[in-house]
């Protein structure tokens, strides 16, 4: 009954805040009194309505939706496999320390002009959206490999365990929370160099796309209602991938670990 209850009120404290947050917006439009600088609300839902009911709007979504789940993914992947050689080898790392520094540090409107030039217009968001995510993930992974508990590698060693069991049943499992921590962290920024990208890059179908006519067109409006379409677009992949990762939390180094380190010996 209590969580119950607890639930009510944070549910109740957001729409308060939401409402507050309308109320502002719409006295802010009144005041201005120029929609091509701030729309009413009621301007910008009718103009999402419109947006969604557009025949070409699920094309669009669903190719920016593409593009960042495929750069997202290759970012993961590659991102895993070089932040575990990398925190097992301290010369591989060393090695790709500069150039991890350098990917980090790189403003993201300088990615997407060198993408620009060298790719073609849809591949540009894929490219920019795994450079930028690549280097975070990277990062976990080591530092998910540098936490290791040494005892269950001193265990190991002592029971002449194989370098494979050692990666899969100690590293694997002691880097997983934190794979997923660069993952969490990554799919955030994802959508927004995704849409960036496409802003500059215009492919034929894409949120970005609509966001740069709207922009051309001066309908106001319509950019809040394709920046809408981003904001949402983000909540729900991040809530799938929670939904998706929770059931996974127990992949975390902990006494089982060390009885299985008994057993493969």
């Amino acid at each position: 009954m209590t969580g119950f209850t607890t639930g009510l009120k944070s549910s109740l404290y957001t729409l308060i805040g939401a409402a507050v947050l309308f109320a502002v917006w719409k006295f802010a439009a009144f005041l201005i009194g120029a929609e091509i600088l701030l729309p009413a609300p009621e301007r910008v839902a009718a103009a999402l309505f419109d947006l969604v009911t557009a025949s070409d709007f699920r094309r669009a979504v669903g190719a920016t939706v593409i593009r960042g789940i495929s750069g997202f993914s290759l970012s993961a992947v590659l991102g895993l496999f070089v932040g575990v050689v990398c925190g097992l080898s301290p010369v591989v790392l060393r090695i790709f320390r500069p150039l991890l520094a350098v990917i980090r540090s790189t403003p993201v409107m300088s990615v997407i002009i060198l993408a620009l030039i060298w790719f073609s217009t849809d591949s540009v968001p894929v490219f920019v959206s795994f450079l930028t995510a690549f280097p975070i993930i990277t990062g976990n992974v080591i530092e998910g490999v540098g936490r290791t508990d040494s005892r269950l590698l001193e265990m190991a060693r002592v029971f002449q365990v194989s370098p494979r069991d050692i990666l899969i049943r100690i590293h694997l499992p002691s880097l997983f929370p934190y794979f997923l921590a660069g993952m969490r962290t990554a799919l955030g920024i994802t959508w927004k160099v995704v849409v960036a990208a496409e802003v500059l890059s215009q492919p034929d179908q894409a949120v970005g796309t609509g966001l740069q006519i709207a922009r051309m067109q001066l309908e106001t409006a319509d950019v809040f209602a394709w920046t809408a379409v981003a904001v949402l677009l983000s909540f729900v992949t991040e809530f799938l991938f929670e939904h998706l990762t929770s059931r996974a939390s127990w992949l975390n180094p902990d006494k089982q670990s060390m009885r299985q380190v008994r057993r493969d010996a």
